[in-house]
């Protein structure tokens, strides 16, 4: 997680043109990239007419001051950010959006803001070691959220927690209006997945529940890394990331699944989740 340079991109979703113009009235999905040093991680605002609410946020300082910039310029008023998970690559930004938007209300489910609680300070004091004043300065943890649905406009997004999987939990967002679900780190889309907490058969466990849900009721799908598409390609490539570091992990040898990983997908994004931390997790130094 290094402070590379940023460069923080935007791009629609996959609808068609026709889909969009029966959706103009109601609400607009718009995704935003942090930098690759900032993980390549995805934060996405939901807007209306006059309101929006933002998904995630980035890590790394820069990249959130840009992410304000873009949120700025919609000239949308920005309700509420809200986290999926633990992962500071999602949540650590969030006092960025709080310097400048201060009526925002920052808020996750009670079992996020417990994994928050958890492992918030020690990601703290590690990212202020290591990126100095593009880390974070302090903590910000969201409010518990009581409802099981948000609303921008009007229209109601609702709240769906899945389980463990890449993290311990996860609390995505159902726009039954757009069909669309924003699903964070439950799939990935051309990026290493981060494997460090150890929980690959959970993860896929995870990935079979998102199939079932999906099914009939969602169009798009917006991971937490990489470009927004229909949820079974998503699903799929995730999944087969997943069985292809099992089983990598039978070669025995860290190196060797390492550069394994990075010949079947050699051109995926955040290659640091694998090699900074995925690999060592599982092959520690001796």
């Amino acid at each position: 997680m290094s402070s590379a340079t940023r460069s923080i991109t935007r791009s629609p979703s996959p609808q068609s043109q026709a889909e969009k113009a029966s959706m103009s009235q109601a609400l607009t999905i718009e995704k935003f990239t942090s930098s690759e040093g900032g993980s390549w991680s995805n934060a996405y605002l939901v807007s209306g007419p006059k309101e929006a609410l933002l998904f995630d946020v980035f890590m790394l300082r820069p990249d959130t001051e840009d992410l304000v910039s873009k949120i700025k310029a919609t000239g949308k008023t920005l309700t509420h950010l809200f986290i999926s998970h633990a992962h500071p690559d999602h949540f650590m930004g969030s006092e960025v959006i709080v310097e400048h938007f201060p009526d925002v209300k920052v808020v996750s489910t009670p079992n996020v803001i417990g994994d928050l609680n958890a492992a918030g300070p020690p990601i703290l004091s590690m990212l202020q070691s290591k990126l100095g004043p593009n880390g974070p300065k302090k903590l910000i943890v969201p409010d518990e959220i009581a409802a099981s649905k948000l609303t921008v406009e009007g229209e109601e997004i609702e709240i769906v927690e899945f389980r463990e999987g890449e993290s311990r939990h996860f609390a995505t967002l159902n726009i039954p209006a757009l069909k669309s679900h924003l699903a964070s780190d439950l799939v990935y889309n051309e990026a290493h997945c981060y494997l460090a907490e150890k929980r690959p058969d959970a993860w896929l466990d995870r990935l079979n529940e998102l199939e079932t849900f999906s099914n009939g009721r969602i169009h798009t799908a917006y991971p937490g890394h990489g470009e927004p598409d229909v949820p079974a390609k998503l699903i799929q490539k995730t999944r087969d990331y997943l069985t292809a570091f099992q089983s990598a992990l039978g070669l025995g040898d860290g190196r060797a699944v390492e550069q394994e990983m990075l010949s079947k997908f050699p051109d995926y994004h955040a290659k640091q989740f694998l090699t900074v931390f995925t690999i060592p997790a599982y092959f520690p130094a001796k």
